[in-house]
């Protein structure tokens, strides 16, 4: 079985590696498509200079350049710019101006053969002489000029310069993409970490969350079990004799049962499950009969129980959970109060709010405490405990329900003693 630390470890290094191969495509990507643009802006530029020379030969009206020192380059033929050369050649074939072309630069193309196929066509030729870019041209009869008429043109136009440039940006794109993608590694490794944080901090919830459930569980099980076994050691008692076990085991599964229902809810609650009916309501009307059992209740247990309504008009919200914070706010207050203390509800409204206030003048909340009071299972000592009877999920399924509500929960001390809860809601929940 693999450990829960190891499975966040392996978690973790799959997203690491899953944003290190994100990264490596993108800038594998990314360099593709500025190298392709750049070289393709270079060679856009020299085929747009072999057309603009194409455009001269079929037009010029000039006279054939005279006879070129050998092996000097030519500072031009017909107009053509430095770097480029022209070859003409007759229909069968034959170099026609090898004088104009020189010794040197005649040795460099006098292996060139007319491919008829290829005008007007740009393409790449590389020979002794370096890498040239070169375009065929047909030139008309019509020319003027007896050494191109009728004849085809090599356009030669010398790109070493170009290559020698898109070679040294390559080196600088792969160098810089090394550097990046090495930055890259520290930065998928603070993602994955960063990632990984609600992941470990939702795992280690739901572990504290089995933990506590289980421990929550296994007190009233052990409770009834020991009472069952008790009764099973006096098979002849009657009901009446072992009344108080009986009433203990019942105590315990009803505190089970409610345990339990509050464990669904969290669970529903965590996993999106529990459905949300927003109905318009009257407030004070709803208040009313939530609240009608409470005087009676504190009657019986020797409190004083006080409700002031003020909240006119309509809210919109779900009947069914607001009552359920409301029992768990009231109850939380009977639980921690004696004889002669008091519980008190009060229901105000604002423009776009509507407030309800819970409190008690029992045993105050320290600061400290105040920070958790609404995490699961936690219970403030020594006057909150389990003797009460709570499973410190209460007040962690009331913060769920005004959260849901897209309202605020928060508790304040009340001097000289006492607690109260205050619930902060929207008239209208936004959607």
């Amino acid at each position: 079985m693999m450990r829960p630390n190891e499975g966040i470890r392996r978690q973790q290094r799959r997203l690491f590696w899953g944003e290190v191969l994100s990264f490596a495509v993108l800038f594998f990507t990314l360099g593709a498509v500025v190298f392709f643009l750049y070289q393709n802006s270079v060679y856009r530029r020299v085929d747009n200079a072999l057309i603009r020379q194409e455009k001269l030969l079929q037009s010029s009206p000039g006279t054939p350049p005279g006879p070129l020192t050998p092996n000097r380059r030519p500072s031009g033929q017909n107009g053509a710019p430095f770097r480029t050369n022209l070859v003409v050649f007759d229909a069968s074939g034959e170099i026609v101006n090898a004088t104009d072309l020189g010794d040197r630069y005649y040795a460099y193309f006098q292996n060139l053969h007319l491919d008829k196929g290829s005008v007007g066509k740009e393409q790449t030729l590389t020979t002794s002489g370096g890498v040239f870019r070169t375009l065929l041209v047909k030139v008309s009869k019509d020319t003027l000029n007896p050494l191109y008429a009728g004849n085809y043109v090599l356009i030669l136009q010398n790109v070493d310069a170009q290559l020698d440039g898109i070679n040294s940006f390559l080196r600088v794109l792969v160098v810089t993409m090394i550097i990046f993608w090495l930055l890259a590694l520290l930065f998928a490794s603070f993602l994955s970490r960063r990632s990984m944080r609600p992941i470990i901090r939702s795992w280690q919830r739901q572990q504290d969350f089995v933990a506590d459930a289980a421990h929550e569980l296994r007190a009233p099980l052990a409770v009834i079990q020991s009472q069952q076994e008790h009764l099973l050691t006096k098979p002849r008692d009657t009901v009446m004799a072992q009344s108080e076990a009986i009433a203990t085991t019942l105590a315990e599964a009803t505190r089970l049962e409610h345990l339990t229902n509050d464990l669904l809810t969290m669970a529903k609650a965590d996993s999106n499950a529990l459905t949300t009916d927003l109905q318009a309501h009257n407030i004070k009307a709803w208040a009313a009969s939530v609240l009608t059992p409470y005087p009676e209740i504190a009657s019986a247990q020797q409190r004083a129980f006080d409700s002031t309504l003020n909240a006119a008009g309509e809210a919109i919200f779900d009947a069914d959970q607001l009552h359920q914070l409301l029992v768990i706010l009231l109850d939380n207050g009977f639980k921690y109060t004696s004889a002669g203390d008091s519980i008190w509800v009060v229901l105000d409204r604002e423009k776009n709010t509507w407030t309800i206030k819970v409190g008690n003048s029992g045993p105050s909340i320290p600061d400290a405490d105040k920070a958790r009071i609404f995490d699961r299972f936690y219970r403030v000592d020594p006057s909150r405990n389990r003797d009460t009877g709570g499973s410190g999920l209460g007040l962690a399924i009331a913060h769920w329900i005004v959260q849901n509500h897209q309202g605020k929960m928060t508790v304040s001390d009340i001097h000289p003693q006492g607690v109260q809860f205050t619930v902060v809601l929207p008239l209208r929940p936004k959607k």
